[in-house]
């Protein structure tokens, strides 16, 4: 945790489950706890930089993330072996947000085709086909229920559905 003004915010370290505990407590220390993330290599190698300004004054920092691609395609492949439904629902939730609200939606997509074209993640497809084979299947309802009501959309099952079978059409 680091102390910002009268609250607190956790702050997440994290890094690929190759790295060895040695090098983790020479970098950061032994309190601070680090998250191992399956295939996280994939995530540092497929990054962009973002700015982000602060909020008062003109100093802006620049910021490594993940592209929305490498995200959308890492979750895609490890969601499935997440300890239990609420973190699988989780996953597929942020997957849907970038299906749904990315603006370029179709640049994102021909990055997936090409990471699925590399040879990365064997088995995305078949992870994906499996939990959105019909409308009503385990994906489509946890993304619904995590998703909660959407005034935007009449049926969100649906939506969800159409969105996943979209991504399966480049995997």
């Amino acid at each position: 945790m680091v102390l910002y003004k009268q609250g607190e915010i956790p702050i997440d370290f994290i890094t690929s489950p190759k790295t060895k505990d040695k090098l983790v407590k020479e970098l950061v220390g032994r309190q601070i706890i680090i998250n191992k993330i399956d295939k996280f290599d994939f995530l540092l190698e497929n990054r962009m930089s973002i700015k982000v300004r602060a909020d008062r004054g003109k100093t802006s920092y620049k910021v490594q993330c993940p592209k929305p691609s490498a995200f959308l395609f890492h979750k895609g492949a490890t969601f499935i072996d997440r300890e239990g439904e609420l973190k699988q629902a989780k996953d597929l939730h942020y997957m849907y947000f970038i299906l749904r609200y990315a603006p370029n939606l179709d640049i994102v997509l021909a990055e997936v085709a090409e990471y699925k074209k590399k040879g990365y993640f064997i088995g995305i497809s078949k992870n994906i086909r499996k939990y959105f084979e019909r409308k009503t299947s385990q994906g489509s309802l946890m993304v619904e229920k995590e998703n909660g009501p959407d005034e935007y959309i009449d049926d969100l099952r649906q939506d969800i559905f159409e969105r996943f079978n979209e991504l399966l059409e480049y995997l």
